[in-house]
């Protein structure tokens, strides 16, 4: 019996410790992003493992898997401590004087009739609204928004799914573009202390095995190669910490207001999915709110900012 006892303790102990050394490369994984495809999918859920990592630690320690254990600890610490900055972030100063209004949002292609998002977004003021999931059912049901603002580029992306701007400031003669096939709509507007910006909307696809690793990289090639401060509003479907995050950051030298929260009908508290962001230039202060679905399946964000 002493000996069956010693050969299950045995098993346990090493499938403990293969659980551990799986959820460590996990979260090592979770870090690629920059460099493969498949770290952003790991991202995703990173610091998810990390926490599990935790009670992990502490189960392996109890089996006598110190190093194990100590190695775990130390993974929970890497995933949790490089992604709780961004929650626990300061929501931003209010902006007062030379405020710029940005309202993003993920249309959801074939939601119901929604004369209360187009009134939603005409009464934030918002000088610049950035759209995904453009289709004619939308169009037909939104033709107010379309109608208050003076000018909009909407740029095919997947059927009845383009994206667009919208803008009440004056643009730039000629700037507007789209990237065929990628996501990206944009055009530089003139800002009311006579300076210019580009404003630009982003719809990612998925991570791995879908295209978001090549796409991110094509976007952020032009981003960067637009002159002067960029504005983004976007449905990324990937959490600030991920790779393709980055890049369109480092791209266009933006960076997030206010803390990171769930902006998808997917996530929840234990699971919280930023994937809908709207990206400033740094230095830029202000703030960001989440706005309702309105009949989407994401929340709507509204940053009003002043830029540096």
């Amino acid at each position: 019996m002493t000996s069956y006892k010693t050969v299950l303790k045995s098993v346990l102990r090493r499938l403990a410790v293969g659980v551990a050394i799986l959820l460590i490369a996990w979260v090592l994984l979770g870090f690629s992003g920059r460099y493969l495809a498949l770290g952003d999918s790991a991202a995703v859920i990173r610091p998810q493992v990390g926490a599990f990592l935790i009670p992990w630690a502490a189960l392996l320690w109890v089996m006598k898997a110190r190093r194990f254990a100590f190695a775990s600890l130390a993974a929970a610490t890497l995933a949790i401590g490089s992604v709780a900055p961004g929650f626990f972030a300061n929501v931003g100063k209010r902006c007062i004087d030379d405020c710029l209004t940005i309202y993003q949002k993920n249309l959801l292609s074939q939601a119901w009739p929604r004369h209360q998002l187009a009134d939603d977004i005409i009464a934030s003021g918002a000088e610049i609204v950035t759209l995904q999931e453009v289709s004619s059912h939308n169009r037909h049901y939104m033709v107010n928004i379309y109608e208050h603002y003076g000018f909009s580029v909407i740029c095919k992306f997947r059927p009845g799914q383009d994206v667009a701007v919208l803008t009440s400031l004056p643009v730039v003669e000629g700037s507007e573009f789209c990237l065929p096939g990628t996501g990206l709509a944009g055009v530089q507007v003139q800002l009311p202390n006579g300076k210019s910006a580009w404003a630009l909307s982003i719809h990612f696809p998925w991570p791995f095995p879908f295209d978001q690793y090549d796409q991110s990289q094509m976007i952020a090639n032009k981003i960067a190669g637009l002159e002067g401060p960029k504005l983004i509003g976007g449905d990324f479907n990937m959490v600030p910490w991920g790779g393709s995050m980055h890049r369109i950051k480092e791209a266009s030298g933006t960076r997030y207001l206010g803390a990171y929260r769930n902006t998808y009908a997917l996530g929840s508290r234990w699971l919280p999915l930023h994937i809908d962001n709207i990206l400033v230039p740094e230095h830029s202060t202000g703030r960001a709110r989440l706005r309702p679905n309105a009949g989407s399946d994401h929340r709507g964000i509204l940053a009003r900012f002043t830029l540096p």
